[in-house]
């Protein structure tokens, strides 16, 4: 069995492949359900249905070191971004540990960005804040979740949970 521990390190790329900046760290969207309240005749209160594949606003937020021009080729970047890293895995069997390749790919525009602070011999991490309308998330070659808003697709470990959706209508 093996455990993912840390993510070694991850690099950010724009359509091209080509280097966007040095992000110190970002976060991943949270996947929030929209949701209808369900209470009719016979049901014992109310009841919060999930619409399946429906989520609610999402954000990609990545925190660059400090003010450089690199972040604001970011901001201006309407294409896609992808997250490339390498993620450590230690094997229970054998304590050894192994790598597996970790890549998030979205698509969306920057609707927000804080240039930070400035500090004498400090890191001012100014944040660019990018709503997503497309998200993929594939682990060691295997996509285990897939989003695309504008194309009605919803994929979790390979399955299109939306597909039969999109066939009726």
């Amino acid at each position: 069995m093996l455990i993912p521990t840390v993510l070694n390190n991850f690099n950010m790329y724009g359509d091209s492949h080509r280097f966007l900046g040095v992000s110190s760290e970002t976060t991943l969207p949270n996947f929030e359900y929209l949701t209808e309240t369900i209470d009719g005749a016979g049901i014992g209160g109310e009841i919060e249905e999930a619409i399946e594949g429906s989520f609610g606003s999402l954000e990609l937020e990545s925190t660059f070191q400090n003010i450089g021009t690199e972040m604001f080729d970011y901001i201006t970047h309407t294409g896609m971004v992808v997250l490339r890293g390498s993620m450590q895995m230690t094997d229970t069997a054998t304590q050894e540990n192994q790598n597996q390749g970790i890549v998030v790919t979205v698509k969306g525009k920057v609707k927000s960005f804080d240039l930070g602070t400035m500090k004498k011999g400090g890191k001012g991490e100014p944040k660019v804040v990018r709503e997503i309308v497309y998200f993929k998330l594939t682990i060691n070659g295997k996509n285990v979740l897939e989003l695309d808003k504008y194309n009605m697709v919803w994929k979790l470990n390979g399955v299109d949970r939306l597909e039969s959706v999109r066939s009726q209508i």
